[in-house]
């Protein structure tokens, strides 16, 4: 009889655990309640690239980079390019979004987002978790369809597209332009990760450390 009462209260503590554990999965995916565009956190500063156009200066930055590892934001055609950077970025374990292309190009193709998707998770296996657009505008429709694809909208609070490297405080989202006309010197952009002690985006949003997926 104890032992009958013993299995189904160890079932049980299973299955709960099993519930909690779902529960912060989804959350983690759904970051917010609905169809919002995170800019800004309270607790780090996370250090994110845009990146859609180089080969070899990208190539050897990627090489070099060391932990902790910004966010890289990478366009569905640079990935179609780069077959040989993607995968040492895969090897390094470097976390991945996707790179959208103007907003306004989501208006006059409807089709466009789900292309991207498509060639991120021929990529990387997986649907992106993070998004944001070449130019981090959001149009109401976009922001419904990336929201129906289960993904989350990040823009950021500061926006360095050239120049010398920005002031930071707490909470920062900032991302670093790798365009072809609109770039940030790679020297600049190293001084400015050994400057800072940057943090994951999930730290950075929730306050706490998390264990990044290895990609397949």
């Amino acid at each position: 009889m104890k032992k009958r009462i013993f299995i189904t209260l160890f079932i049980v503590f299973v299955f709960l655990l099993f519930i909690q554990q779902k529960e912060q999965w989804t959350s983690v995916f759904r970051v917010t309640d609905q169809p919002d565009v995170l800019m800004k956190g309270n607790h780090g500063v996370t250090l994110t690239v845009d990146l859609s156009f180089g080969r070899e200066d990208v190539d050897e930055w990627i090489t070099k980079l060391e932990k902790p590892y910004p966010l890289l934001f990478l366009d569905a055609q640079w990935i179609k390019r780069s077959p040989l950077i993607v995968k040492k970025i895969k090897e390094k374990n470097i976390p991945v979004g996707l790179l959208g292309q103007e907003s306004k190009n989501y208006e006059e193709n409807l089709d466009l987002l789900k292309t991207e998707i498509e060639i991120f998770q021929s990529e990387f296996g997986v649907v992106p978790l993070w998004y944001r657009t070449k130019d981090h505008s959001f149009p109401e429709p976009l922001k419904q369809q990336v929201w129906d694809s289960k993904i989350n909208m990040v823009s950021s609070s500061i926006n360095w597209t050239t120049g010398n490297p920005p002031t930071i405080q707490k909470g920062d989202i900032v991302s670093a332009a790798l365009h072809k006309k609109t770039r940030v010197v790679f020297k600049e952009l190293n001084a400015f990760q050994k400057a800072h002690p940057f943090v994951s985006i999930e730290e950075t949003l929730f306050g706490y450390k998390t264990q990044t997926k290895t990609f397949p």
